[in-house]
């Protein structure tokens, strides 16, 4: 076989395996995530293809390509984001993330070679003398793409009724957990397939001679069991949508036999009459979700948590960063949506339990780019969404008919459906990669149609044109490369401090956790995230050396100091307008601060500084500083820092807390107990809350108060020492002895070595009479 041909075969199989694999796979282990793991099958089996399809393409000295507006749209996506990074001065995260986000410019140029790699890989020869083309290239994905997802409703099924048995080594929890991507995210898919399986499941496109039977069988249960995870599911919104497009369906598929024909005949009719019924069906699954949801068996009620800003939350955030100068054109840069948030997000979000969540996009992805990418961003989807429905449009008034009309209908309504979702929601890397996918088919189908021109380029270093074409042509295919391997290093530097992280958890060693981390700096030097685990880890290092207290230890100590601090200076170098480096490099400053070190508060201060100024709308840094300013007894200070917590988020408990315990020393004991029932109110079930309380209460002379506070204490923990050490004190002063040596045992039985407790242990027997039998110990707050 030439080796063109083989170049091609690999290209054109590496796509065939994107199509099918993409719906499925995940890593199977506990530390990666769902969107991480199909980051790096896509990336990897697009630049196979990409340099299989280029290699072959050099070899002919041809370079086909479609010549239509909604691959020019594309390829202005990864442009727009470019353009935005550079002028925003963005980070490198802007470039390429490792958490399979799609935000990024990295993510933006894998998408756009989807849609191009499968519009020219995959493109029908049209036949000599006019004609309808073949729809057999296009169908080999994309019938991947419908085993592929097919699969995963399969699966996700059998987790319903079994999920402990198809965990995947702990990387799914829980039987609402999918290997798409989100709950929502596979709602989209089920809803998907619900559409192909009403348009395709007796099409000659995909089911012919013999087959037909069995294939339009296959294709009638997998809408049938999709349409029933979509009842488990429950997304109102999927559930619109699915009525729209198959209300939508049906007028087309009505309209486009009058057309052809003169009137609807019977089999246009039977469609049209079931997209109907699907539509009407999935429109009163969206008004009546709750009802149904009442009524499924009990492992079907399954629990779902999604929370995302909402369209007025993104509008709030894109109307300051577009507010002015550069930011209009350009946004706060690809992938910043989480420092937007953080600047200016709205008021109100502190009053709820979402007040500390840096949210990664909008309400939509569109929408987000709108924020990060300014108006250069969101006209490149705006155009691409346009192209498409164009596309549509012009594919509706064809009158042309033959065996692809029917593959092509699915294609371009799913490529609607799908691109819809971008706009009303933040899908996962799966979902994109199924609309560019479905797109590039669209664009082939087209070609292959003679609706589409193809033009060829070509690739000869003896003519002015072909060195044009094969300058444009490096430069494009090593953009793309260099972007999947941009997104292969920090994905898999993410997975090594994933790893690390649930390992430590798990029982496993520092020192092997610390290894991990290395590793994920070894793979990637600039993943700021790395290098706020390895300051964690070095904290924990340096915790243990302190408690081992030999010389040798002295040494490592000194390393582990050294080394923990510039782990927290890089990983600010690296990104300083990400607060969380600056509140990982005062964290650490803090510890040292409290264990001694000189200057070491000054640093935290400053840090901390820094995190409130890349961050003003969370009240963290405040507290952060409030408790330096507490450590060096600056009452006038950290009270500043407290009120203006307070004055961010009014319901925050810990900013009460430590407020009390300002005042009371300051012996302001009405204040500071105003404030500590405002702290236990916030926070009910927190023991130290009430401990706090009682203190001050004790401290003021309110016995009677302390006791119902300590009791409180101590009935949500019934072994905090403290608290009963000073509920022992508070029956003494109460006069209530027997309670008072009760609650002292206790304490001693917790600390049978704390000299302080027993030598009030003995001075209260000794003033009830040492020869009284002892009572039984039980917690002050069961008497």
């Amino acid at each position: 076989m030439h080796m063109r041909n083989i170049a091609d075969l690999i290209a054109r199989w590496s796509l065939i395996l994107l199509a099918g694999l993409s719906p499925l796979f995940v890593i199977p282990a506990a530390w990666a995530g769902v969107g991480q793991g199909k980051a790096l099958l896509t990336v990897l089996l697009v630049a196979v293809a990409l340099v299989a399809w280029l290699g072959a393409r050099l070899m002919e000295g041809i370079l086909p390509i479609p010549r239509n507006v909604i691959l020019f749209a594309a390829a202005l996506l990864p442009l727009a984001y470019l353009v935005s990074a550079i002028a925003a001065g963005a980070p490198a995260d802007s470039y390429a993330s490792g958490g399979g986000g799609q935000d990024t410019v990295a993510a933006a140029a894998i998408l756009f070679a989807i849609t191009a790699l499968y519009a020219c890989v995959f493109y029908p020869a049209a036949p000599a003398h006019g004609g309808q083309a073949e729809a057999r290239p296009a169908l080999a994905p994309f019938v991947a793409f419908l085993i592929g997802a097919g699969a995963v409703i399969i699966f996700q099924v059998l987790r319903l009724v079994i999920p402990s048995w198809l965990s995947l080594n702990g990387a799914m929890a829980g039987n609402a957990s999918s290997v798409f991507g989100s709950w929502h995210d596979l709602a989209i898919l089920a809803a998907l397939l619900v559409f192909f399986a009403s348009v395709l499941w007796s099409s000659p496109a995909v089911a012919r001679g013999p087959y037909r039977g069995p294939i339009a069988l296959l294709m009638l249960v997998l809408g049938i069991l999709s349409f029933a995870l979509l009842i488990v599911i429950g997304m109102a919104d999927v559930w619109y949508g699915l009525g729209a497009l198959m209300l939508l369906c049906a007028c087309y598929q009505w309209w486009s036999a009058r057309m052809r024909e003169g009137r609807p005949h019977s089999d246009a009719l039977l469609r049209a009459t079931i997209s109907i019924v699907i539509g009407v069906l999935a429109l009163l699954g969206g008004f009546g979700g709750s009802f149904i949801y009442d009524h499924l068996p009990k492992n079907f009620q399954i629990s779902q948590f999604e929370v995302r800003p909402s369209w007025q939350g993104t509008y709030a955030i894109g109307e300051k960063v577009l507010g002015g100068g550069s930011g209009l054109i350009f946004g706060s840069g690809p992938n910043t949506f989480p420092r937007a948030w953080g600047l200016f997000k709205p008021a109100g979000v502190n009053q709820t339990d979402y007040w500390n969540v840096d949210f990664q996009t909008g309400v939509g992805l569109v929408p987000t780019s709108l924020v990060t990418s300014g108006v250069l961003g969101a006209l490149a989807w705006v155009l691409l969404l346009c192209a498409l429905l164009w596309r549509a449009w012009r594919f509706v008034a064809s009158e042309k008919s033959g065996s692809t009309r029917g593959l092509h209908s699915a294609l371009v309504g799913g490529a609607l459906f799908l691109a819809a979702y971008h706009i009303l929601y933040s899908p996962g890397i799966a979902v994109s990669v199924s609309l560019f996918l479905l797109i590039g088919l669209t664009l082939a189908l087209g070609i292959g149609e003679r609706e589409i021109r193809a033009v060829r380029i070509p690739l000869d270093l003896r003519a002015y044109r072909g060195m044009l074409g094969i300058a444009a042509f490096v430069v494009v295919a090593g953009l793309i490369t260099l972007s999947g391997a941009s997104i292969a290093r920090a994905t898999t530097s993410n997975l090594f401090v994933g790893k690390s992280s649930l390992d430590y958890q798990r029982g496993g060693t520092l020192a092997h956790s610390l290894e991990l981390v290395q590793r994920a700096l070894v793979v990637y030097q600039g993943n700021d995230m790395a290098h706020r685990a390895s300051v964690e880890l070095g904290l924990l290092q340096m915790q243990q050396l302190v408690a081992s207290g030999d010389e040798t230890s002295a040494d490592e100590l000194q390393a582990a100091l050294s080394r923990t601090i510039q782990e927290g200076l890089k990983a600010v170098s690296i990104n300083s307008s990400n607060y969380q480096n600056w509140l990982s490099l005062a964290t650490l400053y803090q510890s040292l601060g409290g264990a001694g070190v000189a200057g070491a508060y000054d640093n935290a201060l400053a840090a901390y500084q820094k995190a409130a100024t890349a961050n003003p709308t969370n009240p963290i840094p405040l507290i952060g500083s409030a408790q330096i300013a507490i450590a060096q007894n600056n009452s006038s200070s950290s009270m500043s820092y407290l009120d203006a917590a307070v004055i961010l988020k009014p319901n925050l408990a810990i900013a009460y807390y430590l407020r009390s315990q300002v005042e009371a020393r300051e012996s302001r004991f009405s204040e500071a107990i105003e404030d500590g029932k405002m702290a236990v109110s916030l926070a009910q079930q927190d023991p130290l809350g009430w401990y706090n309380l009682g203190v001050i209460f004790y401290t003021a002379g309110d016995h009677q108060s302390a006791a119902l506070a300590l009791q409180q204490a101590v009935s949500l923990n019934n072994d905090y020492a403290n608290a009963l050490f000073v509920l022992s004190l508070v029956f003494e002063k109460l006069g209530d002895h027997p309670d008072a040596i009760i609650a002292m045992r206790r304490v001693v039985a917790l600390n049978p070595s704390d000299e302080t407790a027993l030598q009030a242990l003995a001075n209260l027997e000794a003033s009830e009479g040492a020869t009284s039998p002892a009572k039984t110990v039980t917690p002050p707050s069961t008497r």
